[in-house]
């Protein structure tokens, strides 16, 4: 299978399994979902445990230089981000990982990723090799003199634990 039908197919995984697990709810949950903006097609967590809880991997990252595909109509992005810290998804510290991000500038909702620049990536990873923002706003913030600065419309905070695990402060 080509690259360009992997990264096809990890995206419409990932779509798949974000918009399932932001639709549906256990059968014993006692009220129904909040009900809340969506862009680009994509889900909103209205809560911090939401937002944490579908990422498989949350990781702080120095993000490298990529290089764009494009994806079923939209120009990605492929990055190497090497891993400096690890608040779930197994200790992935000191190493390096693939993440696919829509180019900024392709989209009115993609985050803007720069190399070189470092981050806190809550990710998802439909196909075990490549790593995507479970969101491209509530996903990616970037870090600055020890603090991860959502975009300017993502209000949802993460949690003093992750913050913890990856030496950030409030």
């Amino acid at each position: 299978m080509s690259r360009r039908g992997v990264l096809a197919g990890a995206v419409a995984c990932t779509a798949a399994a974000v918009v399932a697990g932001a639709v549906f709810l256990p059968l014993d949950s006692p009220k129904e979902p909040e009900v809340a903006e969506q862009r680009a097609d994509q889900p909103y967590y209205a809560t911090t445990a939401e937002l944490e809880n579908v990422a498989d991997l949350i990781v702080r990252v120095r993000l490298g230089a990529g290089h764009e595909e494009p994806v079923d109509g939209t120009v990605m992005t492929v990055a190497t981000a090497r891993v400096t810290a690890t608040a779930k998804g197994g200790d992935c510290s000191a190493r390096s990982i693939e993440v696919v991000y829509a180019t900024p500038g392709s989209t009115p909702e993609a985050a803007d990723l720069t190399a070189g620049k470092e981050y806190v990536l809550l990710l998802s990873t439909p196909d075990g090799e490549h790593f995507f923002p479970v969101n491209t706003m509530q996903g990616v913030r970037r870090v600055e003199n020890g603090h991860a600065v959502a975009s300017d419309i993502n209000d949802i905070a993460l949690s003093p634990g992750v913050l913890k695990a990856l030496r950030l402060t409030p």
